[in-house]
């Protein structure tokens, strides 16, 4: 079973994903605190990481550099996000590997998801 961590500041967001997700057989773990994701990332070993831009107090684009420049954690997919389509201009300068706007349906959300886990 695939390992999904996803970070977002919004609750009601990180609960109807984790649900959508889990019914198609995802292991999925959910981080509402930016400060969190980095123990996150290392404790749950994700195979793939969605990543809110608009953190509250963060900027979801840094901590992909972070997560994407640091050897152990380089490997996982990381798939950005955000309610405000101009956030997802210039992906590839933090080393994402996707941008999904929201609201998002879940035919394209696990389209993206696929293509990085397959």
């Amino acid at each position: 079973m695939k390992k999904i961590l996803i970070a977002d500041d919004d609750v009601d967001i990180l609960t109807l994903m984790e649900a959508m997700l889990s019914i198609h057989r995802f292991k999925v773990q959910t981080v509402s605190n930016w400060q969190h994701i980095d123990s996150s990332v290392a404790q749950f070993e994700p195979d793939l990481i969605l990543l809110d831009i608009s953190l509250g107090g963060a900027d979801g684009r840094d901590i992909c550099k972070t997560i994407k420049e640091a050897e152990a954690t380089q490997h996982i997919p990381l798939i950005l996000f955000s309610a405000n389509a101009e956030m997802g201009r210039n992906i590839e300068q933090y080393h994402a590997q996707a941008f999904i706007a929201k609201p998002f349906h879940l035919s394209s959300l696990l389209k993206t998801i696929g293509s990085y886990l397959a």
